[in-house]
């Protein structure tokens, strides 16, 4: 495991996953227990998996199809 908390993890990696086309959305989660990762795109493709590294910095990183991700008007 790493030095660096999971959130400190998640916040440095965002912008560099954000901008993988098909990417909507990072948060943290739960997996087997512990804490990861999850970066929520709108379709899960080959070109994403292989972009979206299965753990980072010692965290594992989970990606998970959610759709696109829309704003509700007032």
């Amino acid at each position: 495991m790493t030095g660096k908390p999971i959130q400190q993890v998640q916040d440095e990696r965002s912008p560099e996953w954000m901008a993988v086309p098909g990417v909507v959305g990072t948060g943290i989660g739960e997996l087997d227990g512990r804490p990861c990762i999850r970066v929520f795109v709108a379709e899960k493709t080959p070109d994403i998996e292989d972009r979206i590294p299965d753990q980072a910095d010692g965290h594992p990183v989970v990606i998970e199809q959610t759709g696109e991700f829309r704003t509700l008007g007032p």
